[in-house]
Order: structure tokens, then C-alpha cells, then sequence
């Protein structure tokens, strides 16, 4: 079986109806957002007595109802409600040594090119904002690998890595075996042309199958030195996914087990890169939700670049003057040196409103990073033998559809490897479908809203809810069956 982290939760058959589904219902015509008409008093009470109930099974602050946040009292939030601070995270970021190393060696630039992944040899940023990210590493929830924030649920999708990293989501997923000790040092000489004997003594400065970042530059010079192109391919590549998208917290060394995604230099190309990265990524946001983690993995720049992108407003950066829109997104910042306070941006979020997000900030982007049926997949990644769940069900509005009351998870355990490839390989049968083009960037059901009060803690620090911002959506009514003109609404299958 799959390893699996991130699993589902029960259903939500116990939420009751609110006052705007029962008001739907008596009318015979649904209610709409926009953002033109007058706001939906009726709805802004009805949230503000779900605030005011007290809470039997749940947390004060939320959530009341836990079907859906099932490992909710070991999350980052419990502690910081009652005052128990961790701070900042430590970030893990390698744009420094990106930059010093360089690009690939002309005779191996066309090879990296080739394995979908020359897209990250200059996009890193140099400084990681660890107080940006560290107050949204506290709105994640493993359960639903997502952020949840007072508007709702946001994430990472696959269209996010796709336009802000041009990486590969199409194809298959990277597949390896974990390496033995004696296994690893054959494959760092049969694929890096070292002698075992050195490999060895390397991982035993390393203290397990890894090799430091630092020796794979070295490993690449001499493979330069020698002409040993394929060799120093390689050597580039693995250290450019250590630094990078499998970014680890020793912030020194990277798995030999990747060196097995470049066995084949010419067939790498076709792996799913990006459905890679955000596997990885969920599991590292995951373990970095709990309290007592302090570090965070994975890749910094994609974390920081989908927040730039999402909320203009937080963060301090410039826009690149020379950006051109066929680079990839994440390249059009210049980051400042200076990071934000942990604690001002736990703030912001929690003051955030729906006119404050981006909700689709790739429209101007498309002719370089055309939008693909694929980023709307449902269902399992994978990255070897870990595996994540995408569901961009819960977060339609990233996509410019009308958001719905997701279903929950599955309680049960991922997928063997082999179904959840399959399924992968036959996305069109697992996409979302039944969707409707939102009236408003932020529209969403009546009763999205106060069912989300109910299974989540939408606010970070305690106060008082007559002074947190109206984050109510606005409506007006309209049939339920209009479509859009040059964006017909996609029929359920």
C-alpha cells in the first residue's frame, strides 16, 4: 500500500441547515454573490450565533463540529489560542547556493533542459520570509491540505506549481525504492562514476543514504574536468532537488534514492514533476502544522511566490522590471531582505476579507501556462511511496467557480501505487464536474460560510467577533440554470 498522510475524516451529516439554506429552499431560487448589492445581514447574524454557541465536543473558537479536523487537538492553533507561542519556523532554503553554483555547463544544458526541471535552476529567492510563512503554516490542516483562513478554505494546486514554476504536470509519477546502505554506493558509482569506497565514506559523514550538497558540487566539478557529461548531469540534477521542490531538514544533503528519477536522462522528462512537488509539499505543511515541529522542508519559494500572488498585500517585495510572462510566475518578484513579523501577519489573515485575495491571479499568464483540464484532478499524488490527496473540490473559487460545501475526505487509507497511478493516467474520469462559473471572484453558497465556522478555527488570536471584519459574501438573486456567455458552466457527468 501507498504511504499515505493527510487522510479524510467522517461525514458531515450532522450539520444542521441554516437560516440561508432554509431560505433557499422556501423560494425556489437560489441565492447569488456579488459584489454590487447590499450585504447579507441575515447571514452576518447567523455566523455571529455560531460563534456565540458554547461549544460541547469542540474548541473554544472552533471548530464545534469535528467530523472533518480530526487531529485538531494536536494542531499549532490549540496552543496559540491558550497563549503558547513557537514562533517562527526555520525555514530551509538553498537560493544562495543556487545562485553561487550557477547554471548547468554548456554541454549539459540541453540534458537539464530535457528533464522538465530547468525552469528551477534561477528562480529561488534568496531570503526565505520565515514570519509570511510561518502564519500560514498555521492555517494548514493535513486533513484537508489546505489553508483555512476566515473566508474559507485556499491551497496549493496544480495549477499553481504548473504557473508559478513551469513545471511538468503531465506524465507519470517519479517512482524509486528507498536505497540499502550497499545499494546506495553501486548506484552513486554506476550513475555518478564514484568509487564505492568514497561513496561509503560519504554517507557515513552524512549518517545515512544521503550525500551532502556540497560534495555533489564537487562530484559535478570533476565530472566536468573528466567530460563526463551524463555523470555530471546527474550530479547537477539531484542537487538542484535537494535545493529545491525535496528540499529536506538537514538543509545539508539530499537522498541518493533520487538519483534513480535519472537513471534514463532522456526519459525523465516525461515524469509529473509537478504532482511530485506538491506531494512532497503537503507532508511537509502537514508536519509542520503540529506544535512541536520548528522546521519546515520542502520548497520556500513556491510557498512565498503562491502567497505574493494571492494576497497582494502581504509580504515585502517588488515586482521584477524585466519579467517576461514566458518565465515562469514566481520569477517576477524581487524579494526584500527585511521579513515580516510572525505576529503582524497573524494579523492580517485574521482580518482578511474577500476583497483582499486574488482568487485566480493567472488570467494574464495563460498564453505562456494555458489552463489544463488536468489541474481540476481529484484523487491521489504520488511520489514514491508517499502519497497525498488533491482536491480542489475545496477550493473552487481558485479556479473561477462558485464554491460549494466540499464532500469530506475519505476516512479510509490511500490507494495501492498501482490504482492510484491508473487513476492518474485516466484523470478525465476523476475530475471535478458540476461546476458553475462564480457570479463574484469570491462567490460561494449561502450556507458555505456558516458551515465552515462549524468544522474549522477560522481565526488565529482570541477577540471579540463584533470586532473582526465582515467577511460575509454579498448576493443577489438569479435563476439558478444562467450561464455565463464564453465560460458555460461544466455539466456533472
Amino acid at each position: 500500500m501507498a504511504k499515505t498522510r493527510g487522510g479524510g475524516s467522517q461525514d458531515h451529516d450532522r450539520r444542521r441547515p441554516t437560516t440561508s439554506v432554509r431560505r433557499r429552499d422556501r423560494g425556489g431560487v437560489e441565492e447569488r454573490i456579488d459584489d454590487d448589492v447590499h450585504i447579507d445581514n441575515d447571514n452576518e447574524q447567523e455566523l455571529q450565533n455560531d460563534d456565540q454557541v458554547e461549544h460541547g465536543e469542540g474548541f473554544p473558537g472552533g471548530p464545534s463540529d469535528m467530523s472533518l479536523l480530526v487531529n485538531f487537538a494536536d494542531h499549532v492553533v490549540v496552543k496559540l489560542w491558550e497563549g503558547e507561542d513557537r514562533g517562527e519556523l526555520k525555514l530551509v532554503s538553498h537560493g544562495r547556493k543556487l545562485r553561487k553554483f550557477g547554471m548547468p555547463h554548456a554541454n549539459i544544458e540541453l540534458l537539464v533542459q530535457n528533464s522538465g526541471l530547468f525552469s528551477l535552476c534561477n528562480i529561488s529567492y534568496e531570503v526565505g520570509d520565515k514570519g509570511l510563512i510561518s502564519a500560514f503554516v498555521e492555517r494548514w490542516h493535513r486533513e484537508t491540505n489546505s489553508f483555512h483562513l476566515p473566508v474559507g478554505e485556499m491551497t496549493i494546486t496544480l495549477d499553481d506549481v504548473s504557473s508559478l514554476l513551469h513545471l511538468p504536470i503531465l506524465g507519470q509519477f517519479p517512482t524509486y525504492v528507498p536505497l540499502e546502505y550497499n545499494g546506495a554506493a553501486t548506484i552513486l558509482a554506476e550513475l555518478l562514476g564514484v568509487d564505492e569506497t568514497r561513496g561509503k565514506a560519504e554517507m557515513r559523514q552524512c549518517r545515512g543514504v544521503h550525500v551532502r550538497l556540497s560534495w555533489l558540487r564537487d562530484i559535478y566539478e570533476e565530472c566536468c574536468a573528466q567530460e563526463a557529461w551524463e555523470c555530471a548531469a546527474r550530479a547537477y540534477l539531484l542537487h538542484l532537488l535537494g535545493c529545491t521542490i525535496f528540499a529536506d531538514k538537514s538543509a545539508t544533503s539530499v537522498s541518493i534514492s533520487y538519483l534513480l528519477l535519472f537513471n534514463n536522462l532522456h526519459m525523465c522528462h516525461g515524469y509529473a514533476w509537478g504532482a511530485a512537488t506538491l506531494t512532497y509539499l503537503y507532508e511537509q505543511l502537514g508536519d509542520a502544522s503540529y506544535f512541536n515541529t520548528k522546521q519546515l522542508a520542502s520548497y520556500a519559494t513556491l510557498i512565498q511566490a503562491w502567497i505574493y500572488e494571492h494576497f497582494s498585500g502581504m509580504g515585502r517585495r517588488d515586482i521584477n522590471p524585466s519579467y517576461d510572462d514566458v518565465h515562469p510566475r514566481a520569477a517576477r518578484y524581487i524579494v526584500a531582505h527585511q521579513i515580516c513579523a510572525v505576529g503582524d501577519v497573524r494579523a492580517q489573515l485574521d482580518g482578511v476579507t474577500h476583497d483582499d485575495i486574488i482568487w485566480t491571479p493567472y488570467e494574464d499568464h495563460r498564453l505562456s501556462r494555458p489552463f489544463e483540464t488536468i489541474y481540476l484532478f481529484s484523487g491521489h499524488l504520488r511520489l514514491g511511496s508517499l502519497s497525498h490527496k488533491h482536491m480542489p473540490e475545496r477550493v473552487l473559487r481558485q479556479f473561477g467557480y462558485e464554491q460549494s460545501i466540499p464532500s469530506s475526505p475519505m476516512a479510509a487509507e490511500a490507494p495501492s501505487a498501482h490504482v492510484i497511478d491508473q487513476r492518474w493516467l485516466q484523470f478525465d474520469h476523476h475530475v471535478v464536474t458540476g461546476l458553475r462559473v462564480a457570479s463574484s471572484p469570491s462567490a460561494c453558497v449561502p450556507e458555505y460560510m456558516s458551515w465552515f465556522r462549524t468544522v474549522s478555527h477560522p481565526y488565529i488570536r482570541r477577540g471579540e467577533l463584533g470586532d473582526r471584519p465582515s467577511v460575509v459574501p454579498r448576493r443577489r438573486l438569479r435563476s439558478p440554470n444562467v450561464e455565463h456567455a464564453g465560460h458555460p458552466l461544466v455539466r456533472t457527468s
